[in-house]
C-alpha cells in the first residue's frame, strides 16, 4: 500500500506543477517552461510509457512551449503593427509590461498580470505621446497594444492548458 502511494506522488507533483504553470502564464511568468521542466524531471526518474523512450513526449512539450512563445511574440508585435503602432511604442510597451509585472508582484494573485497589462498600455501611451504630442493617437496606440497583449496572453494560456492536458494524459 505504502509503495503504491510513493509511486503516485511524483505524478501528483507533476500535475500540481502543470496547474501552477497554467496560473503563471497569464501573469507573464514562464509557466509553459515549468511544465517542460517537470516533464523532463519526471521522465528522468520514471517513464511516461514503460519500456519506451520519453523523447517524444518531452519533444511535444518542448515544441508546444516554443510555439506558445512564438505565438505570444507574433500576436503581440504584429497585432500592434496592424494598428499602425510604431516600433518604438511596441518596444516601450514590452519594457513597460516588464516593469509593470515586477511592480505588481506584491499584489496578491493578479498583481503581475494587471501590472503587465497596465505597464504595456502606459509604455506605448507615453512613448507615442512623447513622439507625436497627440493624445488621441497615443491612446489609440496604447489600446491596440493592450488588446494585442490580451489576445497573446489568451493564446498562450490555451496552449498551456493543452500542455497540461497532454502531460496528464501521458501520466495516467
Amino acid at each position: 500500500m505504502f509503495h503504491q502511494i510513493l509511486q503516485f506522488l511524483p505524478k501528483i507533483a507533476v500535475c500540481l506543477s502543470a496547474l501552477v504553470g497554467i496560473i503563471m502564464v497569464p501573469l507573464g511568468l514562464p509557466g509553459v517552461w515549468l511544465m517542460v521542466a517537470s516533464g523532463l524531471v519526471y521522465s528522468y526518474f520514471y517513464d511516461f510509457n514503460p519500456g519506451h523512450s520519453d523523447f517524444g513526449a518531452n519533444g511535444i512539450l518542448f515544441f508546444l512551449a516554443f510555439l506558445a512563445e512564438i505565438l505570444e511574440f507574433l500576436v503581440g508585435a504584429l497585432g500592434a503593427k496592424a494598428a499602425h503602432v510604431s516600433t518604438g511604442a511596441v518596444i516601450a510597451s514590452v519594457l513597460g509590461g516588464l516593469v509593470g509585472a515586477l511592480v505588481g508582484v506584491p499584489v496578491f494573485l493578479m498583481g503581475s498580470f494587471l501590472g503587465l497589462l497596465l505597464g504595456a498600455f502606459l509604455g506605448a501611451f507615453l512613448f507615442e505621446l512623447f513622439m507625436t504630442r497627440h493624445f488621441k493617437l497615443a491612446t489609440q496606440a496604447a489600446i491596440a497594444v493592450f488588446f494585442s497583449r490580451m489576445v497573446a496572453s489568451f493564446l498562450k494560456t490555451c496552449i498551456a492548458l493543452g500542455m497540461a492536458t497532454y502531460l496528464s494524459y501521458k501520466l495516467f
